[in-house]
């Protein structure tokens, strides 16, 4: 029995092909971003393809939100432990 919709990897893949004129007229340092953010849904091929939504770019724009939600996250919490420390830092001088 045949699928009846392409994997989410391959739909991906025909999706990131669809773009390639408007990555062609980035300069190269954003056609080197866009790229990593487009490798970015590559993360959650697995939770994509098992939410079975029919428009693969959903999956494609949320995956690369989650990824940079979670980093900005761990970035906060860095700078938030850093602030902490300073903190404590001076209060000990004091």
């Amino acid at each position: 029995m045949g699928r009846t919709i392409p994997s989410f990897r391959l739909a991906c893949m025909a999706e990131e092909l669809r773009w390639r004129k408007f990555r062609s007229l980035l300069s190269k340092s954003d056609r080197k971003k866009f790229d990593a953010m487009f490798s970015t849904c590559r993360l959650y091929n697995s939770a994509s393809a098992n939410a079975a939504r029919p428009i693969v770019l959903e999956c494609i724009i949320m995956s690369i939100i989650l990824n940079d939600f979670k980093r900005l996250t761990e970035l906060m919490k860095k700078t938030n432990n850093k602030k902490t420390l300073t903190q404590d830092q001076s209060n000990e001088i004091r």
